[in-house]
């Protein structure tokens, strides 16, 4: 097989190099890099080996080279894979998922039922992901809210509470409290970074220990 560029100038050879050593592309270094082997004689089977791709590929660059020169070393507007979906489309499956966080698969038929897009559960989640939402626990709350001046009153409280314990006019310990209830675990679904899912969580019949803690 006989080379394909042949006699570049002076000028052109020094451009090359400075390209493949300088660009901050990878592409754009390893294409200079192949028409300089090429000027030098290395043949298509030789440059497939050296750079691990397929004949067509090379073929390719030279090709590229050949028509458009220094131009030709790089992607050009339109190229690559286009995007499956759209900004509005990622939105809105956003919202699918926020509404099933646990189940991916409604969110899968929404995108056929409303576009006829078949994309797979993979795909889902990388929509997701690039929309900043991560797929971790939920998080239990309380069903009702604490007295908001009680609140305040009680933390005052244990400030003063504090203050003493540091100054050694009291010893402040703690209480740990846990209990053993039939409350059901807490599953994982697609949540926005930043944001937790919460579930409303009611008492139930519990077994409650304490132990005594060292103050802190």
């Amino acid at each position: 097989m006989q080379q394909l560029v042949k006699n570049l100038s002076p000028e052109t050879e020094k451009m090359l190099r400075r390209i493949q050593k300088g660009s901050k592309h990878y592409q754009v270094r390893q294409r200079a890099h192949c028409i300089l082997l090429s000027d030098e004689g290395f043949t298509i089977e030789q440059l497939v080996k050296i750079f691990q791709v397929s004949r067509k590929t090379i073929y390719n660059w030279i090709s590229a080279w050949l028509n458009n020169k220094l131009v030709g070393l790089y992607n050009q507007p339109g190229r690559g894979r286009k995007q499956t979906f759209t900004p509005d489309q990622k939105e809105q499956i956003k919202h699918w998922a926020k509404q099933t966080p646990k189940n991916l698969r409604q969110v899968q038929t929404q995108i056929k039922k409303q576009w006829g897009i078949t994309v797979s559960i993979d795909t889902v989640k990388r929509v997701l992901k690039a929309m900043f939402m991560s797929w971790r626990r939920l998080k239990k709350r309380c069903c009702g809210e604490p007295d908001r001046i009680a609140y305040v009153q009680k933390q005052q409280q244990l400030k003063e509470l504090r203050r003493l314990h540091d100054s050694g006019e009291i010893d402040l310990r703690y209480l740990d409290e846990t209990g053993f209830c039939l409350l059901p675990y807490v599953p994982y679904a697609w949540q926005e970074k930043g944001k937790t899912v919460e579930l409303k969580s009611c008492q139930s019949r519990a077994v409650k220990c304490f132990r005594n803690t060292q103050s802190r």
